[in-house]
């Protein structure tokens, strides 16, 4: 099991079993902030593939082609941790390696799974879009839908520059097939749905705070408003008890064990 100074409380991880996620406030280290935040920028200035782009993905608010005004805006920048050694360190060891080995509560190892998320995500004034409610899990092929994400704030996020909203409790709920579209996005027009959409939460976060949530948690986030482009960093784990079904695109890339090398 991975050793770590970070505590998370008894209290804390009840909270996160029952509502599906857990802030972390001022996880990261000062020093860690600032590395994090420069390999953005340095990423950010100089883009080189795999990249999603706004448009690629269509979501509403997005420009229309490639070829629009701010049609090269960037969403996501992809494989972050082949991209640099300082954000595999901070995603895979130190603070953020420990709360995840106590949220698991496993005393088998925990792994990043690098096909999934493993970002940089961006929210850019004026082309940021719209996600609708969903859950990460949708597209994801394991064993188990038991998974982690880590949501590292890079800057401020608030409402409006398009932080998350979750629902709590959701990821627990058994949902039926006729509550998404077909493009698995939780209906918000439906009748059945509005309970659970009035209990949804808008999350704040400051620059450092970490944001853990479970793959099948509820959450959505609308478009940066403000003058000043939003940046995070997404990492998705598992433990040793799951593991990505082979020949999907859950398997596709080698995994990194927590606290290794």
């Amino acid at each position: 099991m991975l050793k770590s100074d970070v505590t998370v409380t008894a209290l804390e991880r009840q909270f996160f079993l029952e509502n599906g996620y857990l802030i972390k406030r001022q996880l990261l280290s000062s020093e860690s902030l600032s590395l994090a935040i420069n390999e953005a920028n340095a990423l950010l200035k100089k883009p080189v593939e795999p990249l999603e782009l706004e448009a690629a993905v269509g979501y509403p608010g997005a420009p229309k082609t490639a070829e629009s005004e701010g049609g090269r805006t960037i969403r996501r920048v992809l494989s972050l941790c082949s991209r640099s050694e300082s954000v595999k360190n901070m995603a895979t060891k130190g603070p953020i390696a420990g709360v995840l080995q106590h949220l698991f509560g496993s005393k088998t190892p925990a792994f990043l799974n690098q096909n999934h998320h493993n970002c940089l995500m961006t929210k850019a004034p004026s082309y940021s879009s719209d996600t609708h409610w969903h859950q990460d899990i949708r597209y994801w092929h394991f064993k188990q839908p038991n998974l982690i994400s880590a949501w590292i704030a890079l800057g401020s996020e608030t409402a409006n520059n398009g932080a998350l909203q979750v629902i709590p409790k959701s990821h627990s709920a058994q949902f039926d097939h006729d509550q998404f579209d077909e493009d698995k996005f939780f209906i918000e027009g439906l009748e059945k749905n509005r309970t659970w959409l009035d209990n949804k939460i808008q999350l704040t976060l400051e620059p450092g705070d970490v944001l853990f949530f479970d793959s099948r948690l509820l959450h959505k986030a609308t478009r940066n408003a403000t003058e000043t482009v939003k940046l995070s960093m997404v990492f998705t784990y598992h433990d040793a008890t799951n593991a990505p079904i082979a020949n999907t695109r859950s398997s596709n890339l080698p995994e990194i064990q927590l606290g290794e090398g």
